[in-house]
């Protein structure tokens, strides 16, 4: 009932610029939890593929955690885009 969303493909991605900003990716890997009533429930984010000092894993409720879930929906975006 634990599922790791992996997308080490997303790491060293090469990005661009808009309006001359450069635009920044992440390879997170996103802990799920399938509840007894059948939703999927994020439990841990981690912003990339290497655990570390500099490497947090975001926890729901706690600092930074919002901001975490977006950069997973963005990522997922980027992945479906490139592989679809």
């Amino acid at each position: 009932r634990l599922f790791l969303v992996d997308f080490s493909l997303l790491s060293g991605l090469p990005t661009g610029h808009i309006l001359g900003c450069p635009q920044f990716v992440t390879a997170p890997l996103c802990l799920l939890w399938l509840s007894p009533q059948r939703h999927l429930l994020p439990i841990a984010i981690q912003l990339s593929q290497h655990p570390g000092p500099g490497s947090p894993i975001f926890l729901p409720g706690g600092p930074g955690w919002s901001l975490a879930k977006l950069w997973v929906r963005g990522c997922h975006f980027v992945l479906h885009e490139m592989v679809t």
